[in-house]
């Protein structure tokens, strides 16, 4: 199977399972649009990627939306890329794409689906200028200003961090200020509240102006803004290893 197009089907699919397609439609299907295709049913017998209500799928029935049914012969084992459309009393998904199944494809759709869940962390350890292991020992909020700038003010606050390990750029000298976000706004609510006591790997980067940060952050300070910026101490490994595969890339 093509690799990119691969990747390209794995980040356009939200639901994939390995499933077999029935020869009859059962029960009474789902009404679907004019011309979006034709409906068919398979029995799902393994979920490879999906949200958390989706996980417990196998076993169960599908009806699938596909502009290829000639290719999908019932009780051939294939990989569905499908979109969800309706969880109702029937799970209804759109097809993006499939492939028949066999050892090597399921390698293949495994590795794509670990390599495109693993992206977003890794192309943040990438930008990243500095990475380090350590613990909040110092944490503030600075003084909301009144009016607040803006509708989704952030809610400045400043966390002083004792470095245990560098595992990305130059070793600093000392504690570490960094500059989060402490707002519960929807904005900010998956930003990484960096209080006291807090222990982990911190991704930072240098102060981005245009967040209009406190004059009490110095332009060469640091930040860390994004959910992904603060890790579990036991993903050491795993973030030391796209450390790694990056400098490979270059």
């Amino acid at each position: 199977m093509d690799i990119d197009a691969l990747h390209h089907h794995v980040r356009e699919a939200g639901f994939i399972f390995r499933a077999r397609p029935l020869s009859q439609l059962p029960g009474k299907p789902p009404k679907i649009s004019e011309g979006a295709g034709e409906l068919i049913a398979a029995q799902i017998e393994q979920v490879l990627r999906s949200t958390d209500s989706l996980r417990d799928l196998a076993g169960k029935q599908a009806f699938v939306v596909t502009r290829d049914t000639a290719t999908l012969q019932p009780a051939h084992a294939f990989i569905f890329f499908t979109q969800v459309l309706s969880l109702g009393q029937e799970l209804l998904v759109r097809e993006v794409a499939h492939a028949e199944t066999s050892v090597e494809t399921m390698r293949q759709v495994e590795q794509a689906i670990r390599e495109e869940d693993e992206r977003p962390l890794r192309e943040r350890v990438a930008s990243a200028e500095l990475i380090v292991e350590g613990e909040v020992v110092a944490s503030r909020i600075l003084e909301r200003p009144f009016p607040p700038p803006s509708e989704h003010y952030p809610d400045w606050g400043i966390a002083r961090i004792a470095v245990g390990a560098v595992l990305k750029g130059r070793k600093p000298r000392g504690e570490v200020e960094v500059l989060f976000a402490a707002s519960l706004d929807r904005v900010w609510f998956k930003s990484p509240k960096l209080h006291r006591g807090t222990r982990g790997i911190f991704l930072l980067f240098r102060v981005d102006e245009g967040e209009r940060p406190p004059p009490e952050m110095g332009r060469n300070g640091w930040q860390a803004l994004d959910a992904l910026d603060l890790q579990p101490v036991e993903r050491r490994e795993e973030i030391e290893r796209l450390i790694e595969g990056g400098r490979g890339e270059r």
